[in-house]
């Protein structure tokens, strides 16, 4: 119960980073932006497809959410 309550407020962290990165105007990067600059080459996409499969896993395996 505590480790899903942290990943929601790891979430909730993320998404307040976005909103504030797009109200800023430019003085921080958006999530898109920075994704978008880790895909153009080969080991960014590599560690993009390894956070995505640690999250996946840790999140819908191991813990079950209420």
């Amino acid at each position: 119960m505590i480790v899903t309550i942290i990943w929601l407020m790891l979430i909730g962290t993320g998404i307040g980073i976005e909103l504030y990165s797009r109200r800023t105007g430019g003085r921080w990067s958006s999530l898109a932006s920075v994704v978008s600059a880790l895909w153009t080459r080969l080991p960014g996409r590599l560690l993009l497809v390894g956070l995505w499969a640690f999250a996946g896993w840790h999140v819908f395996a191991r813990y079950t959410l209420p």
